[in-house]
């Protein structure tokens, strides 16, 4: 076999297989509540209400805040029908999520940020780690996409 080769195949069987580390899943009392998420590119921060949906993770944004701490109230303009031009505020924008193996996965979440991916639709995970939650959102491949770290309040 080749070397070249050889390496891709352990590199996929590594990314493959379940991490064994992992920690147990996150109890929904711990993750339930509000939390604050910060957006470099446009300098806010939201706060974000978790809660439990039918027996499924989901969330909503509570209010949206610039860098000087006052209350804005941001619309989603690029959203699909029917949300389409919504205040972000009180809109549900993250759902579906079960937990799974120390993580919430099988997830959905829609892209409120400013700019060409606000409205798109991905795949979203959570994990609580050393009391930060990490939202990973992505189109295909998870290895492809972006983490945010939330922090409570």
């Amino acid at each position: 076999m080749r070397p070249l080769r050889a390496f891709a195949l352990l590199l996929l069987a590594l990314i493959a297989r379940p991490n064994a580390a992992a920690p147990p899943p996150a109890a929904a009392e711990a993750v339930l509540g509000r939390w604050i998420a910060y957006e470099a590119s446009s300098d806010t921060s939201s706060v974000i209400e978790l809660y439990l949906e039918q027996g499924l993770l989901a969330g909503r944004v509570i209010e949206v805040r610039d860098a000087s701490g006052l209350r804005i109230a941001p619309r989603c303009e690029r959203c699909p029908e029917p949300l389409a031009g919504s205040p972000i505020s009180g809109l549900r924008f993250l759902w579906g999520l079960r937990a799974e193996d120390g993580r919430w996965v099988d997830g959905r979440v829609l892209d409120l940020r400013p700019g060409l991916s606000q409205g798109v639709e991905a795949n979203a995970e959570l994990q609580l780690l050393n009391g930060e939650l990490r939202l990973h959102a992505y189109l295909g491949l998870p290895a492809l996409g972006q983490t945010r770290v939330w922090r409570r309040p």
